[in-house]
């Protein structure tokens, strides 16, 4: 039997993994002392972890009025503008600021890997069935790949992350950077993420065939009725339950 689909593309948060407030908390204390480390004052002294905090919300505060987010920055931008922010010198490789600052606190407190994506995706690896990861985040693909391997037990191709894209799904963007990592065409593409306007809207335009997945409700910060969108208007759209049901949208069972 041929599969309908050669490539399965999962949305990160809420679908692969979840976080807790105080998983995210902890991650930004590491992320933010990593980044201190690796900074000097003009006078040569340490950077202070506060004034640090105060420099990066300034400029969170300048992107959001100016219609920006720190999901669509390049890294090592944030991190020369925070440094800028400070009147700060780099103490050592500028390369090693901006590493720390994508991976610090994800291996300390790492998310919460979701059962039903580490069976899938595992069960994927032994078929060799190419799985991505696409994620509006601030942070890097290489980072989150690290991560996700290292916590799930399992292998991604790739991970598509919206600060290296410089847009956020569902910014067509995105998808196509999916469709250049892996050389396969849009419609041979399956992407499943929990945001009907991100996820489902976002690939169907650009030309992915799209599941909504709601397994993790249960752990959302925000209302369930921002995700939701016109899904029931849309019988053609799957909205799964289980992720154990991607199988069957495959084409491979």
């Amino acid at each position: 039997m041929t599969p309908r689909y050669r490539v399965l593309s999962l949305d990160l948060h809420d679908t692969i993994a979840w976080d807790t407030e105080a998983i995210v908390d902890a991650q930004y204390a590491v992320r933010l002392n990593r980044l201190a480390e690796r900074l000097r004052m003009s006078s040569g002294d340490p950077v202070l972890l506060e004034e640090l905090r105060r420099a990066r919300a300034a400029l969170h505060e300048e992107w959001k009025r100016d219609g920006m987010s720190p999901e669509t920055i390049p890294l090592v931008i944030q991190v020369d503008l925070i440094r800028q922010r400070l009147g700060a010198q780099y103490a050592g490789d500028p390369e090693s600021a901006v590493l720390g600052y994508a991976e610090g606190g994800l291996k300390e407190h790492p998310a919460q890997i979701n059962p039903e994506a580490q069976a899938l995706i595992r069960s994927l690896n032994d078929r060799r069935f190419p799985v991505i990861v696409t994620t509006n985040t601030s942070r890097s693909g290489s980072a989150w790949k690290l991560s996700l391997e290292e916590a799930g037990g399992f292998r991604v191709t790739d991970v598509i992350a919206s600060t290296d894209v410089g847009a956020c799904k569902p910014d067509p963007r995105v998808f196509s950077e999916v469709v250049r990592s892996t050389g396969v065409p849009a419609a041979a593409i399956l992407h499943v993420g929990d945001s009907w306007v991100m996820d489902v809207e976002g690939a169907r335009r650009f030309g992915m065939g799209a599941a909504l997945y709601r397994g993790l409700s249960q752990h959302y910060w925000e209302a369930d009725e921002a995700r939701e969108g016109p899904k029931l208007k849309d019988s053609s759209v799957p909205c799964l339950d289980h992720l154990s049901e991607v199988v069957g949208l495959l084409g491979l069972t």
